[in-house]
This record gives structure tokens, C-alpha cells and sequence, in this order.
């Protein structure tokens, strides 16, 4: 059996090691005169972490030249994107008026065109949906499903799990709201560690700080993943004149998806209880050998220019 588990963690090793690079594709139209706008793409990632095919397909009556989109009706009509097949890849579309004026959408596989003259800019429950969406990064979800392989027990669940909300809901917020700024490779580098951590700490049965106080370790490493958050949330395009609404709906759904995590570890237990001890030595092997990689990957990224 404990040849299998390597076996996995191994083949673990070649899959992508882009759990957190939940990078969608920005499309930033900045206007700079009546029907002229300033053309800035990101394409998405793909499942590889690599830049995605996505194209973008102007309206009728706008053609770009080099990095400038000239329009003779004012950007009226549809943006196209082609190429968005992955139900988790978006774009932000930020389009600025001449004005100031910013408004914002965001488009995926179910609906991959927006029309500026026309749509209604991103609300808050599309940040709730964001927010869903990011919690599902693997190393989030491994991350927390360690936590829950160490604590085991309802009482100390909730606690360590309340401690990891209130850390990453403080650090998000102190993040976003300017308060404090920490460069995004040592925090990728240490949310893998925390994967790392907590896989080999569920392995073992020791009086070791993680099992007599959990929910310190999740306080702390909460702090850490609350600024990775944060990093996803720049990327979107946090829209100025809704930073405090965008700030609420993506830790909203942060929580409903962390709730929804729990609540599904709790069901896989109560439906496997013989095989819980299996289970549990399959999940740490392969969140450790995932964790490893991710851990090289994002150190040599700190030292390594972009």
C-alpha cells in the first residue's frame, strides 16, 4: 500500500504546478479621444498555466492597429472572445471613458461576449462567484483539507477553521484597501509551504504545535493565504469606484465556498468511515508531493526575474 501512495505522489509530480495561478484574461480599453481607445490584452491561462488561444473579436466598425482601437460608432456592438472552453476561464473587460468613467464585466464559457454600450457593469454577486471560484484553487482546498485531517474533531474544527476566516479576511481587506503590499512570489512560495506543512503534520501522531493548537497555525498561515487572495483580486481589475462592494462580495464567496469544502469532508467521512484511514494516508502523500513541487516552482520564482 505504502508503495502505491509514492507511486501517486510521484505522478502528482507531473501534473501542472499552477494550482494558484487562477490568472484570468484582462481586456483594458482606455479612451484617449472621441472613438479612439488604448488596447491593453492579457489572455487567460490555460489548464497548463501557460497563455491561452482566447482571441478577441472587436465590433463591426473598429479596427486595431498595433495597440490602438479606433471605432467609427463609439464601441457599440459586441466583444467576442473565442477560445473560452474552460467553464473556470474568464476575462475582465475594463473599459474607461474619456470622462473618467470605469465600468467593468466579466465573461466566461457560458457567456463570451459583452456589448459596453449596452451591458450592465459587474455587480457584486459576480465577485461572490469569484470568490467560489478562487477558494477551489488546489492549493487553497489542500490547504485547508490538511487543517482538517490534523483537528478531526467538530469542536476543534470550528475553531481552526473561524481562525483561518477571520486571518485571511483581515489580510485580504489590509491588501486591498493599500494598507499593506507583499510581493506575490514569497506568498506563493509560502502557501505552498503551508500545503506542505499540514500534509506531513496529518500524517503523524506527535504533540507537535500544529496538534495541540491548530488553530494558531491556521491564524497564521490564514494571514498568509488572505494575501494571495488579495493577488487574485488585483488581477481582476479591482474597479476603484467599487472596492469596498468588490472587497465584500469576493470574501463572501470565499466563505460560502470554504463552507461548502467542509461540509463535503464531513459527508466523504460519515459515508467511508472504514476506509477513513486510507483515505487520509492517500490525501497527505499526494498533498505533500504536490505541495514539494509547488514549493521548488515558487521559491525559484522569487529569484528569478518575470
Amino acid at each position: 500500500m505504502r508503495f502505491l501512495l509514492l507511486l501517486l505522489a510521484a505522478w502528482l509530480f507531473a501534473l501542472p504546478a499552477h494550482a494558484h495561478d487562477f490568472r484570468p484574461g484582462v481586456l483594458a480599453l482606455v479612451e484617449s479621444a472621441p472613438g479612439v481607445f488604448d488596447v491593453a490584452w492579457t489572455p487567460p491561462l490555460d489548464s497548463r498555466g501557460e497563455d491561452s488561444n482566447v482571441r478577441v473579436r472587436y465590433p463591426e466598425g473598429c479596427e486595431l492597429v498595433d495597440a490602438t482601437l479606433t471605432c467609427s460608432h463609439d464601441l457599440a456592438g459586441a466583444l467576442r472572445f473565442e477560445g473560452l472552453h474552460s467553464p473556470t476561464m474568464r476575462v475582465a473587460v475594463e473599459v474607461t471613458r474619456l470622462d473618467g468613467t470605469r465600468s467593468e464585466w466579466l465573461v466566461g464559457s457560458s457567456n463570451p461576449s459583452v456589448d459596453p454600450a449596452s451591458a450592465r457593469p459587474r455587480g457584486v454577486l459576480a465577485w461572490i462567484g469569484l470568490g467560489v471560484l478562487h477558494i477551489y484553487a488546489l492549493d487553497h482546498v489542500a490547504f485547508l483539507l490538511g487543517l482538517l485531517l490534523v483537528v478531526r474533531t467538530l469542536r476543534r474544527v470550528v475553531f481552526t477553521v473561524t481562525a483561518f476566516t477571520l486571518a485571511h479576511s483581515l489580510s485580504l481587506a489590509l491588501a486591498v484597501l493599500g494598507v499593506i503590499h507583499v510581493p506575490s512570489a514569497p506568498v506563493e512560495a509560502t502557501i505552498a509551504a503551508s500545503v506542505l506543512l499540514v500534509a506531513r503534520e496529518a500524517l503523524v501522531d506527535a504533540p507537535t504545535l500544529t496538534h495541540r493548537a491548530p488553530w494558531l497555525v491556521a491564524l497564521g498561515f490564514g494571514l498568509v493565504h488572505g494575501l494571495g487572495f488579495a493577488s487574485a483580486l488585483f488581477e481582476l481589475g479591482l474597479p476603484a469606484g467599487m472596492r469596498a462592494g468588490a472587497l465584500f462580495g469576493f470574501n463572501v464567496g470565499v466563505e460560502l465556498g470554504q463552507l461548502t469544502l467542509v461540509g463535503v469532508y464531513f459527508a466523504v467521512m460519515a459515508l467511508t468511515p472504514r476506509k477513513l484511514p486510507r483515505l487520509r494516508a492517500l490525501a497527505c502523500y499526494a498533498m505533500g508531493g504536490l505541495s514539494a513541487l509547488w514549493l521548488i516552482e515558487r521559491s525559484l520564482a522569487i529569484f528569478t526575474p518575470s
